[in-house]
């Protein structure tokens, strides 16, 4: 892997941000749970090559229960498989650690196969299934498509947690 650098996003990134989570996520405001979210408008740490932005991710800080979410985490195509979600991964829990979050959760979809692989490597387990959570979401934004990766229709929402 190329020398990365992570580092907190500031709003002079928000921009290069915005540019890289329409790329890869349909934009900044993403739909879960029956609700849409500003995810730039939370806490969020870059993976920075040089001057580029090659990597995201935004979290909340903890609730009264503990709680932090993982709301958005974002790798250039061209950078996928060199363990740079990882470094994210692992950064985020750590920041939500230190914020006192004792759970860190996070919502995906049921076609997203490689990003399921990556959370559960790191802690995640499977807490919720919300069948048809994606056909609801795509009255919100119409652009969510009807068939994610792999070729697998884009119908459900999963909740994923890890103890921190």
């Amino acid at each position: 892997m190329a020398e990365i650098e992570l580092r907190p996003l500031t709003p002079a990134d928000d921009a290069a941000a915005e540019a890289l989570l329409d790329a890869t996520m349909a934009g900044r405001h993403q739909s879960r749970l029956g609700e849409m979210h500003d995810v730039l408008a939370l806490d969020g740490l870059g993976a920075w090559d040089g001057a580029q932005l090659v990597a995201l991710a935004t979290w909340s800080p903890p609730d009264t229960t503990g709680r932090s979410e993982l709301a958005a985490l974002a790798v250039t195509d061209d950078r996928q498989g060199q363990g740079i979600g990882a470094l994210l991964v692992d950064a985020v829990a750590m920041a939500a650690l230190q914020a006192g979050a004792t759970t860190q959760w996070l919502v995906t979809t049921n076609d997203n196969l490689d990003a399921l692989r990556l959370y559960q490597r790191h802690g995640y387990h499977l807490a919720q299934l919300r069948p048809g959570a994606i056909t609801e979401a795509r009255r919100r934004k119409p652009t969510i498509p009807a068939i994610g990766d792999y070729g697998i229709p884009l119908r459900d929402e999963l909740v994923l947690e890890r103890l921190l």
